[in-house]
């Protein structure tokens, strides 16, 4: 009984940290659009350097049937004397950390904040290029892209964390989906479009790898230079920024009534990694949502890794296109995702339209445009790649198709973070694992598959498969509130949704007094609840102090 009334005490002396009201400079999301929009700049940027390594992993050699060949793979398969398949691991093995290191990052950000873990991730991406350029054998350079490649994931794992920090969920829609563009069309244009390739390419020609990783890393770091300034002074968690508030006035007072609520709630950083590694996998076993949305993001990502292969083996073979021209018929996807971005602004305003009414699969608009152009784009391009066709129209049906994987690509993420909420991290690392893991095992077949089906046979295989997975968003526009409504995740966060509803209400019925003195008494000697509101100059903040009403 004396401990309960201890701890009873010690629960009313507790003072939680919060803003210092509505409009404090602390707080990110009262930032100026300069910084905002310097901070996403900045993301942008490390999606661009991450690219531009991948296009020196990923390019354009053309050797009998074989093209598409990595550009360093060729002189690595020369110096270090292993088969090509095994040269390729290393672009399987960068991938794949893009799935699975945001599952670690996550827990680390919660507690350490975003700005050293992008610096780190910066700094480590820029050193590990080092052993790539001096190794001599192949186990060295696989070590040291799969780091890379887990530094490298926090370009595109932190950046979504990081404008949900800034922007409020009525703002964020043009700078996620800008985001979410320039990541898209990066990945094109560095990796895929001839620039990355054909500039490696050169390099490889008169040099070998090796001399590719030193240009990357000098790129690479003059980048993690800039963003010491640019980032590191400017953390924007805010969970991470008020314990940190709470910790100076517990040093400032010498006592240990300041604290942060996310501290409390958040648990041990055990708990908090078993639940990141453990929820995600129940989600994607579990959610039919989760399960029917990652496997369609999934194949739009093997899209991408296909065409690797099945453009210049269309335009190479058929036209007679020279490396550069083949791989500057990558355009066609840089103009299909641009017109992509412009049906996903007029699908966003249906979508302010229609949330009240339709929920979640309000977001599902744009998903269902993209349904209909990926089957399409994939047919057209697959039955118009025939020498006796313009070369123009085969490019066409590119454009077609990327407009519908950029919709879909941005749909899915604000449809799953609508659906799950609180466990909207999850949901999406769940689908990230997903999307990522066949992103790294295509490039080890989808060679092998044109070979043996060619153009037109492997083409129908990619079409079929587009045309029974384009009625996942149809189906969910349907039957989505249904599948919600059965979901044990779901419905967790129904109850927590009552509960916070239930005490609203009684917050209605509370009496509340504003202290005008620094250290006023509390009424009656009885507390509910204190809340910073300032920080004046004095020991003790001003708070406010409220008794429910009998």
């Amino acid at each position: 009984m004396i401990v309960h009334d201890e701890k009873s005490q010690r629960q009313k002396d507790t003072i939680w940290v919060d803003w210092d009201g509505p409009e404090d400079p602390a707080n990110p999301r009262n930032w100026t659009n300069r910084r905002k929009w310097l901070l996403l700049s900045s993301g942008i940027m490390f999606c661009a350097i991450v690219s531009l390594s991948v296009s020196g992993q990923l390019s354009g050699n053309k050797s009998d049937r074989t093209v598409r060949y990595s550009i360093s793979i060729g002189s690595i398969q020369d110096q270090t004397g292993v088969s090509k398949r095994l040269a390729l691991l290393g672009v399987t093995l960068f991938t794949l950390t893009f799935g699975t290191a945001p599952l670690i990052l996550a827990p680390f950000s919660e507690v350490y904040g975003r700005s050293w873990i992008y610096f780190g991730s910066a700094l480590l991406f820029t050193l590990f290029f080092l052993p790539q350029a001096l190794a001599q054998n192949i186990e060295t350079i696989l070590v040291a892209r799969f780091i890379s490649g887990i530094a490298g994931s926090s370009a595109v794992s932190l950046v979504g964390g990081t404008l949900a920090d800034v922007w409020s969920d009525e703002e964020r829609g043009l700078p996620m989906a800008i985001f979410a563009w320039s990541a898209f069309s990066s990945f094109i244009i560095l990796t895929k479009t001839g620039l990355g390739p054909i500039m490696f390419g050169y390099v490889e020609e008169i040099y070998d790898f090796r001399l590719i990783q030193w240009i990357t890393m000098a790129a690479s770091g003059a980048f993690t230079l800039a963003l010491g300034f640019i980032v590191l002074p400017h953390e924007t968690r805010a969970s991470v920024l008020l314990s940190r508030k709470a910790a100076r006035l517990r040093k400032e007072t010498g006592g240990s009534r300041y604290q942060c609520k996310a501290d409390v709630e958040r648990g041990s950083f055990t708990h908090m990694m078993v639940t990141a590694l453990s929820r995600p996998v129940k989600m994607l076993a579990s959610e039919p949502i989760l399960i029917s949305f990652s496997a369609y993001i999934s194949f739009c990502w093997a899209i991408l890794y296909i065409q690797l292969v099945s453009l210049p083996l269309v335009f190479g073979e058929l036209y007679d296109f020279t490396i550069g021209e083949a791989g500057m018929t990558y355009a066609a996807q840089f103009i299909g995702a641009s017109v992509g971005l412009l049906i996903d602004h007029y699908c966003n305003k249906k979508y302010i339209k229609e949330v009240g009414r339709r929920g979640p699969e309000a977001r599902l608009y744009s998903a269902m445009v993209g349904g209909i152009f990926i089957p399409v784009g994939c047919f057209t391009f697959t039955f118009t790649s025939f020498d006796f066709i313009p070369w123009i129209v085969p490019c066409i049906c590119v454009s077609i198709l990327y407009v519908g994987i950029l919709l879909i690509y941005l749909a899915v993420f604000s449809y799953l973070a609508d659906s799950y909420t609180l466990y909207a991290s999850s949901a999406l690392s769940a689908m990230s694992f997903a999307r990522n893991l066949v992103g790294a095992v295509f490039p080890l077949f989808t060679e092998s598959l044109y070979d043996r089906l060619g153009i037109q046979g492997a083409g129908g295989l990619t079409s079929g498969l587009a045309t029974l997975l384009s009625v996942t968003p149809f189906m969910l526009f349907i039957y989505g509130s249904r599948l919600r409504a059965r979901s044990p995740f779901a419905q967790e966060l129904e109850r927590m949704k009552r509960g916070a509803q239930l005490a609203a209400d009684v917050s209605e019925k509370e009496v509340v007094i504003e202290p005008t003195v620094c250290d006023a008494p509390t009424v009656d000697g009885d507390v509910s609840r204190e809340v910073i509101r300032k920080t004046p100059s004095c020991e003790v903040p001003e708070r406010t102090t409220t008794k429910e009403e009998v």
